[in-house]
């Protein structure tokens, strides 16, 4: 087999093995780097690269910032503000999906679920209100907030820009541009939540669950002095970001010594540090980069495009091409991984825009938020499996109230993208 066919081989085995969910991240992500090494495709020193990607670094460092921000007092203010709420369940949903969302949005969907699950089910059993209620609608919201900032997960978007201007991409993705594009997504989600959604989901007793499963421990919160430093810290390393190109210090280098910072001054300890950043995630970033540079040195990637490519046809309908470029990934995401769903595509739509001559901002903005819209079944992303058992759900529940949802934000994005970023 030559180089090219075996990475294509290599591509569809990755893809099958997210879909099945049978086999961890990280297995996945060392097996992919040994196939390429043992099928003489790659290197080791290649193939192993993805380790020392500054984006990799930058994304390790980003997950202890936040979890840095989740010992304030934030969290307790949140659960305050909610409990105020207990006589209006439609307040409630609502504060719930802006609590989840926010803070999604500076970690993780996954991060928010374990931090959530067990405050809203205290408080659903506090006030009396079914936890089926709250949670669906909260971790939905969280997912689509996921990755629309830098923090947490999101600084992977560093990643795609740098995909894109590796590629040669005319125009530039900035960093706010991932929160621009998201910001009408979530806005419809959460009022979608907040009026329809909550109904569609089971009324079920909250004395039907054995609570002792589902109460955890809370972390130790700060000292007032503590606490400022805490947000200081943050607040000054995410300026230094901002302020990449006037300071001449890289992101990933500003982001370490804050993460280093937050350790340093007690605000966590380093197996608090080092329990923030999810090692799955960091293999698979790993491993799907090496595979990202394969499909490009051995022209996998011209392949791939070539049948999105003609999937699209000789239309210049940017709709029709956004459709295509989105539905694709919208779809596996259902039954895969969203976080591999993004990390497999975004390169091949890069790779295709780029062969047909067009700006791929849409289609990498797309890509993201199709891998985002996770929420029609529990196989879809980490969060939704773990509220399948608390919140007594089944798939016909996450259907139910996820699928009406999902349509309405997959039009709005196939509409919405090609006129915030033109094809041409």
């Amino acid at each position: 087999m030559t180089p090219l066919e075996i990475t294509l081989l290599i591509l569809v085995l990755t893809i099958v093995a997210f879909i099945t969910g049978k086999i961890p991240f990280s297995v996945i992500s060392a097996g992919i780097m040994l196939s390429l090494i043992m099928t003489g495709v790659m290197e080791p020193a290649e193939a192993f690269s993805g380790f020392i990607n500054t984006n990799v670094v930058m994304f390790v460092a980003m997950f202890v910032i936040g979890a840095g921000l989740t010992k304030t007092s934030l969290i307790d203010k949140a659960e305050q503000l909610v409990v105020r709420y207990k006589d209006n369940p439609k307040m409630l949903i609502f504060l719930a999906c802006i609590a989840s969302s926010l803070l999604a949005s500076i970690t993780s969907a996954t991060a928010t679920a374990a931090i959530m699950i067990s405050l809203l089910v205290g408080i659903a059993n506090e006030i009396g209100t079914s936890r089926s209620k709250l949670l669906y609608p909260a971790m939905a919201c969280a997912n689509i907030a996921t990755s629309m900032t830098f923090l947490g997960q999101g600084a992977s978007n560093i990643t795609w820009i740098d995909i894109m201007a590796k590629a040669g991409a005319p125009n530039e993705l900035y960093i706010w541009d991932f929160t621009i594009a998201r910001i009408p997504l979530l806005v419809v989600s959460i009022l979608y939540m907040t009026f329809v959604g909550y109904k569609l989901m089971p009324d079920i007793d909250n004395n039907k669950f054995a609570d002792s499963e589902h109460t955890g421990k809370k972390s130790a919160k700060l000292s007032p002095v503590k606490e400022k430093l805490a947000i200081g810290i943050i607040l000054v390393t995410i300026l230094a970001m901002l302020l990449e190109s006037v300071i001449g210090i890289p992101m990933y280098i500003v982001a370490c010594i804050g993460a280093v910072l937050l350790v340093l001054s007690g605000i966590l300890n380093e197996k608090e540090a080092l329990d923030s950043i999810h090692q799955p995630t960091i293999f698979l970033f790993a491993g799907v980069l090496t595979l990202s540079e394969a499909i490009k040195i051995t022209g996998a990637g011209d392949v791939v495009a070539d049948w999105m490519i003609s999937l699209i046809g000789n239309t210049t309908n940017p709709y029709l091409i956004m459709a295509v470029f989105f539905l694709i990934p919208f779809l596996l995401t259902q039954i895969m991984s969203n976080l591999a769903t993004l990390t497999i595509f975004i390169p091949l739509v890069v790779s295709a825009c780029m062969k047909i001559g067009i700006d791929p901002r849409a289609a990498v903005v797309g890509v993201l938020t199709a891998s985002c819209i996770s929420i029609m079944t529990p196989m879809a992303a980490p969060c939704q499996i773990m509220i399948i058992e608390p919140g007594g759900y089944t798939l016909k529940d996450y259907l139910k109230c996820g699928t009406p949802l999902a349509v309405i934000l997959a039009i709005m994005t196939i509409f919405l993208m090609p006129l915030m970023f033109p094809f041409y």
